[in-house]
């Protein structure tokens, strides 16, 4: 839990836990459904309801359905992960495989459950089990549940998100890509989008980089010139005074 609070798992509009949190202009978060019952509010004109930043520019206010302005708008997924592992951390800590009310000691990333001691030497031993990473309840933090956190399907809870659809910005499983998303021109396997991104973030990062180094040079050349022309500065105001003294 160390470092999360109320302001990274709740959404400032209805004060609950992120569900579907879209990402503004302004980079703050709120609610889907917060976010468009806001807009009707003020009539699709409405500012961000942290500090008031236009969530629509001009040209979309008169244009097409606001929910699909809304929908169009980034979704952030990984805070909806935080947000369960956050919940995680703060419940409970008792065993899943007890039946009665044991203490939970460790945590198992690709079961998602709590194990007591016992049943987590098992688990360590099980051949279907065994590769599973456990970390200790009191070592674990919310941000490395997040950072371990299954994606699920945006429409089906219950189903691991495999591929991710461009056009609606959603993960998806592959149920819903032979449904809801069959006409859809860019779905991709999540993977294969994750790589993109890496590179994509990868190229930036050096663009970056490389026009700091720009204008770290830039700012010593300036340092350089304007010591060279207080030099000069001095030298003039020393004639002057040596003049002054004839």
């Amino acid at each position: 839990m160390a470092g999360v609070t109320s302001a990274d798992t709740e959404c400032p509009v209805c004060h609950d836990d992120f569900t579907n949190p879209k990402l503004l202009p302004c980079n703050h978060l709120a609610c889907r459904d917060c976010v468009l019952s806001w807009l009707q509010k003020e009539g699709g004109q409405g500012g961000c309801p942290l500090c008031r930043a236009p969530i629509l520019s001009s040209t979309q206010q008169g244009q097409g359905q606001l929910a699909t302005k809304v929908d169009s708008l980034p979704t952030d997924f990984g805070t909806p992960a935080l947000v369960e592992s956050h919940n995680v951390l703060t419940g409970s800590h008792i065993c899943a495989m007890c039946e009665n009310n044991v203490t939970a000691t460790s945590y198992c990333f690709a079961c998602s459950i709590k194990l007591c001691k016992a049943c987590t030497s098992h688990h360590q031993k099980l051949p279907g089990t065994r590769d599973h990473t456990l970390e200790q309840l009191n070592k674990l933090t919310a941000k490395r549940l997040a950072a371990n956190h299954q994606a699920t399907c945006n429409n089906h809870s219950n189903r691991p998100a495999e591929l991710y659809c461009s056009a609606h910005q959603e993960l998806i499983c592959m149920l819903c890509a032979t449904t809801n998303h069959r006409s859809c021109p860019d779905v991709k396997a999540i993977t294969d989008v994750a790589r993109e991104k890496r590179t994509e973030l990868t190229q930036q990062s050096q663009r970056l980089k490389e026009i700091a180094a720009g204008l770290a040079k830039q700012m010593k050349v300036a340092k350089d010139k304007f010591k060279g022309m207080h030099k000069k500065a001095d030298d003039v105001f020393d004639d002057i005074d040596q003049c002054c003294e004839k």
